[in-house]
């Protein structure tokens, strides 16, 4: 088991309706989020809602299948069934996605942080080679993380929830899994003060939105697609139907095309370079390049996060598990968010804590959304720490297009902070992580102080969440089941075959 288990959660159950500033959590009618869940998943496989207890508190959960994994036949489905949506649906999402005239101030679209030539990212190359934190709507505002790319997150499931298959929480979009789905994600930046900003006298207002979409460019295509009157319904009923089209064009072959040379190798079409080729068996671990294979003279274990089916045949090759996982990614001091200290400029959405601030990631959602505070940890929590071994943990993203750049030159900067500047930096760090400049001294990151001691000096500056409980192979061993991170024995060339491996993903 690659992960230590230490909750029996499925699905959490995310608000469908209203997404507000602040709230967690809104109760969903239990038939009607059924109905929703049955559209996903196949007949018979429907998870069910039920009811647990987290602590004291009192939510709402679902179970995932019992032996068969949601992810796999989420993106299997995905992939082979085609959405029924209106063209003009996916027209609507297009503009919406590249409207700038709906933030506030105007001048910032979602297109505006996640751009097609830049694999649905940050498009900025002076502020990738800078920090790679996307600058908000209000000028001198920004955001806490790197923009997540748009391309292949229609194939995260509805989460996060427990799957026991990986021991592991899964699932829901943003780096923290905030959200369900892609129409619940794409409500939420408008009301982000670091973002989009739509708030009036500090309250997310969703009937701003609505007055710009009706005044902008896009009215007469919305009330193609929703209706003559859709303007009389609700503001509420039509940020939900700007999420709708948003996520009807995110979903899109051409957002998510299986379309490099990758998949020509799968379809016969072209073959991989002898050090491509090297470097899939090293991320499978197996001989053939394909899980399940006979085993390869060393494995980087990379496939434990970023899975892809033994049998191609049963589901896309996503190159995700959609899991979540602390790997020890240091800080980015680099991140202006860090400085964003102001209440008076920024007061939903400043820093209070400064250069200290340490972003918990699922734990700072999933404990809120049952009622305790971020982390559970400070005034109101239960005793019992981070029982659910979240904290400081964040969702693998696909690998797909990981190296798309508009030009060869133009910088990319990656983990859910924009740590890393390119896939060798990457690599080399999952490689040696807990090793230091005396050859074989290893940092043992489950001591209370790891660095006592140390002969040599670190290769790299400290985990921003560095707790033995969640940090993947916090010792540093070599060999072990949970030794994908840290201490992994890659030769250089090796390294650089598993990054000739990463540049095949990129779409054409």
């Amino acid at each position: 088991m690659i992960f230590k288990r230490t909750g029996q959660f499925g699905f959490l159950l995310l608000t469908l309706g209203c997404i507000v500033l602040g709230q967690s959590i809104v109760q969903a009618n239990t038939q009607s989020r059924n109905n929703f869940l049955g559209s996903l998943f196949p007949p018979g496989d429907t998870p069910r809602l039920t009811g647990a207890k987290l602590g004291r508190q009192s939510i709402n959960i679902m179970k995932s299948p019992s032996d068969r994994s949601p992810i796999r036949q989420y993106a299997a489905r995905t992939q082979a069934s085609a959405v029924s949506l209106s063209s003009s649906m996916v027209q609507l999402g297009l503009a919406l996605f590249h409207d700038k005239n709906l933030s506030n101030p105007p001048g910032q679209s979602c297109a505006s942080c996640h751009s097609a030539p830049e694999a649905f990212t940050f498009p900025d190359a002076v502020t990738n080679a800078s920090s790679g934190i996307a600058p908000g709507a209000v000028p001198g505002r920004f955001g806490n993380r790197l923009p997540p790319s748009v391309t292949y997150a229609k194939f995260s499931p509805p989460g996060p929830y427990y799957d026991p298959n990986l021991t592991a929480y899964a699932g829901g979009q943003f780096w923290d899994g905030r959200v369900i789905n892609l129409t619940q994600q794409a409500q939420k930046p408008f009301f982000n003060p670091n973002e989009m900003d739509d708030i009036v006298h500090n309250v997310a207002d969703s009937g701003l939105l609505a007055q710009k979409i009706q005044s902008g460019a896009n009215a007469q295509l919305f009330e193609k697609v929703f209706g003559a009157n859709a303007f009389n319904d609700s503001p509420q009923v039509n940020l939900s139907r700007v999420g709708q089209a948003i996520a009807a064009f995110e979903s899109i072959k051409a957002v998510s095309p299986f379309s490099s040379k990758y998949d020509d190798y799968l379809t016969g079409r072209t073959k991989l370079s002898q050090s491509e080729m090297n470097g899939l068996r090293l991320f499978t671990g197996s001989a053939t390049g394909r899980p399940g294979g006979p085993a390869n003279y060393k494995s980087a274990q990379c496939v434990l996060c970023h899975g892809i089916p033994t049998d191609p045949s049963t589901g896309p090759d996503i190159f995700s598990n959609f899991c979540y996982a602390n790997i020890g990614t240091p800080r980015n001091l680099h991140n202006p968010f860090y400085y964003q200290t102001n209440q008076a400029t920024d007061p939903l959405g400043y820093n209070p804590q400064g250069i200290n601030f340490v972003d918990l990631g699922l734990g700072d959602f999933l404990y809120p959304a049952a009622g305790l505070p971020p982390g559970n940890a400070g005034k109101g929590n239960n005793g019992q720490g981070d029982y659910l071994a979240i904290n400081g943990t964040f969702k693998a993203p696909s690998l797909r297009n990981v190296d798309k750049r508009p030009y060869p030159s133009f910088p990319r900067r990656y983990m859910h902070n924009g740590a890393f500047t390119s896939l060798k930096q990457i690599v080399h760090f999952y490689n040696t992580r807990n090793l230091t400049t005396k050859p074989r001294e290893v940092i043992d990151f489950t001591q209370p102080d790891p660095y006592a001691g140390l002969i040599g000096k670190p290769l790299w500056p400290p985990p921003e969440y560095p707790s033995s409980v969640t940090l993947q192979n916090a010792s540093g061993q070599p060999g072990s089941a949970n030794a994908q991170v840290g201490n992994l024995g890659l030769t250089p060339q090796e390294e650089d075959d598993l990054v000739s491996f990463l540049k095949t993903l990129t779409d054409r």
